[in-house]
């Protein structure tokens, strides 16, 4: 596939070097829209029930949700487990909301192949229908190789199409580009994963019934079963994307695995036909991965219990469905997580293997195991109240556990006669966000910063790469307080400005941001601190509450106080600084970036081709390598647009009164403040 890898190596240049704009050769539309909070009144919601009376101890979760909590490479956003279709454990890790629809990845190649099973219990559709007669029109003269490809070859990823995921960045017709390309092995001979083999039942689909596989699945599957606030992108043909780029609740997500329990049957109708359930969930090919040896009809065979099987989409997004035990449990998350390989997954499979045990009989009601349950579930979504606990030693030891409605607690030492700077600055941030605002932030109000850098966006890279939404880069930092006492960071990108309110002390808003029309749903993590040089330093962890990324986005406030005579301007005494530095990182990191550098393999003849090619496997590969890293975490500066005149500027002789900080008392009685979501 020289000419799809080509592009590739195209966009990736263009992205280290940090253009911006429409940098793709696929054109970009507007899909995504606003996630609606409201339930519809068709819509279906499972019943709740306790664990021991569907034969399950409610033990059991509260220890394996505390263990995905404290584990930080699981990075949870979500969590559902149903038995006999009820739920009876569930939460949201902060900042995320049950209730808001999250991407879904790979997942999504499990519907697909619920619509390729609906066409073939109808009968239009069979597993040794061909691709050369279904798209016959279609074909190029040489294309006469691809009557070899059946339905039942794409279904178990074994086509042999060197036509891959990389190709959905290299034009605008992907079908033709998969009818047209060569193979790398003979169809039905082995297994590769490769998503454009589900964007090809996704095109089939339409191919059939004139509509596309959305439109499909809406009708046929989603209606039935009450999914309503669902989506799901489409390719610049408006043919769905089939094996990417749906976003579902995570309650609907559990509602698919509990279809397939009760074999494609909900509310006394057959969705999907029972045997299309009994012969997809069963073996269908060998992967040769020890981690994930078997695979179905789009769907993995696990061997954790009996019959078990899984939908599954990168970083953590699975439905993982145990027959034997009539249960289904369901993740959300943004860890590394690829095939069920992460630490979130080999927890959740080894308990379901090794440690659950579940009767066929309600058990008896246990109050405290339930109420443990239920404390920790709400205790990770971060939506309980401050309030300090007494430490080992008392008050004379000066230490206090602050949590915050959630596990991750924090250690803070209160300042003693010499006034700890640090240990002040950290109890602002934990006990009072409008002391700390009026504190320290009031002289960054109605500032503006202009970046030396233009390339950088604030999406991270893969969630621009996959929605083919590519940044006009950040311009400008502005600072804001509003008459509430609410502090915005803006940020102007291209035309647009992006208004993001900042959380301090485990406070949680919501902002709403418009990239190129599409919309998308942030929350900020914020912290006000010093770093090594004693600098103002804003730390903020940007979630993407729909998505598996998020983003680090440090301000440092440069020592260059345009509003004192000696241009210094310490945090203890707070000024105007002249400069910023900003340090972004994000999730996932370079080492995506740099998994698709090994993997390239440009041939062409082309001066493009050699280009490029040059500095893939020639002695730039190194650089690029860096320029890689520094596209991911990159460092700009900006510089105050307006500085102020200097006359009349406050003496630096007042500028070491230790009565500026904060005294201990006063950090005693600061109002606990309630966590907020809006």
């Amino acid at each position: 596939m020289p000419r799809a890898e080509l592009y590739v190596g195209e966009l990736l240049m263009k992205m280290v070097a940090r253009q911006t704009g429409e940098i793709s050769k696929v054109d970009f539309s507007p899909q995504k829209p606003a996630f609606i909070s409201l339930s519809f009144p068709d819509e279906q919601f499972l019943e709740r029930s306790s664990p021991e009376s569907q034969g399950v101890s409610s033990a059991f979760f509260t220890e394996l949700i505390r263990d995905l909590e404290v584990d930080r490479d699981c990075k949870m956003h979500k969590f559902i487990a149903l038995r006999h279709g009820k739920v009876i454990a569930e939460c949201a890790f902060e900042p995320y909301d049950m209730e808001m629809w999250h991407v879904t990845y790979s997942m999504c190649k499990s519907v697909t192949g619920m619509a390729i099973g609906i066409l073939m219990g109808e009968g239009k559709l069979s597993l040794d229908d061909r691709l050369g007669d279904i798209f016959a029109p279609r074909l190029g003269p040489l294309s006469i190789f691809r009557k070899t490809v059946t339905v039942k070859n794409l279904l178990t990823m074994s086509s042999g199409v060197e036509f891959n995921e990389i190709g959905a960045v290299s034009g605008n017709d992907w079908r033709k580009s998969f009818l047209d390309a060569s193979f790398k092995f003979d169809p039905g001979t082995r297994f590769e994963y490769n998503s454009m083999n589900t964007y090809m039942l996704s095109a089939i689909v339409t191919e059939i019934t004139g509509q596309s596989l959305f439109d499909f699945c809406k009708e046929r599957i989603f209606d039935p079963m009450g999914i309503k606030r669902v989506f799901w992108e489409s390719c610049p043909q408006s043919i769905t994307k089939g094996g990417w780029g749906m976003f579902m609740r995570i309650e609907d997500m559990a509602k698919l695995g509990q279809l397939y329990l009760q074999k494609g049957r909900w509310n006394d109708q057959q969705i999907v036909p029972e045997e299309w359930v009994t012969e997809s969930t069963s073996w269908q090919i060998e992967t040769g991965s020890d981690d994930n040896a078997h695979y179905g009809y789009q769907l993995w065979i696990n061997d954790d219990r009996p019959g078990s099987f899984a939908y599954n989409g990168m970083m953590g997004q699975n439905v993982f469905v145990y027959p034997d035990l009539d249960m289904v449990v369901v993740t959300n998350a943004g860890n590394a997580d690829v095939f069920q390989t992460s630490s979130m997954a080999v927890k959740i499979r080894d308990r379901m293997k090794n440690e659950i045990v579940v009767s066929d009989e309600p058990l008896s009601e246990d109050f405290v195991a339930l109420s443990e349950l239920k404390a920790i579930c709400k205790s990770v979504s971060g939506r309980n109240a401050d309030f300090p606990v007494i430490a080992g030693g008392g008050w004379k030891n000066r230490t206090v556990k602050m949590t915050t409605g959630s596990t991750r607690n924090r250690d803070i030492k209160l300042p003693g006669k010499r006034h700890d700077f640090k240990s002040a600055v950290s109890s602002f941030n934990i006990r009072n966000e409008n002391q700390l605002i009026q504190k320290w932030l009031t002289k960054l109000d109605g500032k503006v910063y202009d970046l030396d850098t233009t390339g950088v966006g604030l999406l991270p890279i893969m969630m621009q790469v996959v929605h083919n939404n590519f940044t006009d880069g950040m311009r400008k930092i502005g600072f804001r307080l509003t008459p509430d006492n609410a502090f915005y960071i803006d940020i102007s990108e291209g035309e647009v400005i992006y208004k993001l309110r900042c959380g301090f002390g485990g406070k949680r808003y919501v902002s709403d941001i418009n990239v190129h029309s599409e919309n998308y749903k942030v929350s900020l993590d914020s912290t006000v601190t010093t770093d090594e040089y004693n600098r103002l330093t804003i730390r903020n962890d940007i979630y993407f509450l729909e998505e598996a990324c998020m983003r680090t986005f440090n301000i440092y406030f440069l020592d260059d106080a345009v509003d004192r005579i000696d241009r210094k301007g310490t945090f203890i005494h707070p000024s105007l600084p002249g400069g910023i530095e900003i340090r972004m990182r994000e999730t996932p990191g370079a080492d995506m970036l740099h998994d698709t550098l090994k993997n390239f393999n440009i041939e062409g003849t082309g001066w493009e081709s050699a280009i490029i090619s040059r500095f893939m496997k020639g002695g730039m590969k190194e650089a690029i390598g860096h320029a890689v890293n520094n596209t991911v975490e990159p460092t700009i500066y900006g510089r105050l647009e307006t500085p102020v005149d200097l006359l009349g500027l406050e003496d630096s002789s007042e500028g070491n009164r230790e009565d500026q900080l904060p005294g201990t008392d006063d950090l005693l009685i600061a109002e606990t403040p309630e966590n907020e979501v809006s």
